[in-house]
């Protein structure tokens, strides 16, 4: 009896124990729950400033316009020779013709655009001259007596500035033209010195003067591009006041550039007269070729 009861209090105690093991493993877990999700950023949108207009697909001109420097070389033809003249006012012969023979004269030139259409230039040369003759004729020549026969040596210098605007005039369109034609507004100095010497003579006279004259100018340049970098150009200005001072210039030239370098050569006359009312004035054409080279930055 006391087995009996010993093993069915076995039995009791494993059935039990087999009964709590299957509740518990039928006792769902505690649901998981997700983290929240990091809060959002408001970001500003990035500024940007305003786009200007498209640029163009072709280029107002085939070259960069820039700031140009050059150097220029002008072999004037031995007829240029100017010439001391009897003005107005004399009341004695006071005429030397022939100066001198001239020299070949260096000049520069430079330019700045300062519009789509205008560049201002500025160009400048000196030319000299040495020469002797025998007075055919009395003179007196800025105050200086010359007797006929006299043996002189004479020389002279031509200082010649011009500063002026040069503006596109016609067919005002862009790209330009191959052929166009511009206006010129600028201004003109010349200085002309001349001198005759009297060596052989014992008091040694001396004719020294100089002629200082400074006006408006006013032209027009024809301009035609025979290819992209090869530009040809006619142009000539002046200005002139009835019996008193005037002058012009006039070119013709051929240039070709390539990047910054521009190579260029070609045909100029200059002329000047000083005013004619005083006791003497003054009077020279130059003409004659020249080449030169320019910088563009």
């Amino acid at each position: 009896m006391k087995f009996r009861f010993s093993g069915f209090l076995i039995l009791s105690t494993a059935l039990l124990y087999i009964s709590a093991g299957g509740a518990k493993a039928q006792t769902p877990d505690a649901p998981q729950t997700a983290p929240p999700p990091p809060p959002t950023v408001q970001t500003a949108p990035p500024i940007t400033a305003p786009s200007g207009p498209p640029a163009p697909s072709v280029p107002d001109y085939p070259d960069p316009r820039t700031l140009m420097i050059g150097l220029l070389y002008w072999d004037t033809s031995p007829s240029s020779q100017p010439n001391i003249m009897t003005g107005r006012a004399a009341t004695d012969y006071e005429t030397l013709d022939g100066l001198g023979k001239v020299h070949r004269a260096p000049g520069f030139e430079a330019s700045y655009p300062i519009t789509r259409t205008g560049s201002l230039h500025l160009e400048g040369f000196e030319v000299k001259g040495t020469g002797n003759q025998t007075a055919t004729k009395a003179l007196d020549i800025y105050t200086t007596p010359i007797s006929i026969g006299d043996y002189l040596n004479t020389q002279f210098q031509v200082r010649n500035v011009k500063f002026y605007l040069d503006d596109l005039l016609y067919p005002h369109k862009f790209p330009v033209s191959r052929l166009r034609f511009k206006a010129i507004y600028g201004v003109e100095y010349v200085a002309a010195h001349a001198n005759a010497n009297a060596p052989y003579v014992t008091a040694g006279e001396i004719a020294d003067g100089t002629a200082n004259i400074v006006l408006p100018v006013f032209g027009l340049a024809a301009e035609y591009a025979l290819t992209k970098h090869i530009l040809f150009r006619l142009d000539g200005s002046g200005f002139g006041i009835p019996h008193h001072s005037d002058l012009w210039d006039a070119a013709a030239t051929l240039s070709w550039r390539v990047g910054h370098v521009e190579v260029k050569a070609g045909g100029k006359a200059l002329h000047y007269k000083s005013g004619p009312n005083g006791t003497e004035y003054q009077i020279g054409t130059f003409d004659g070729a020249f080449a030169g080279v320019a910088w563009h930055f």
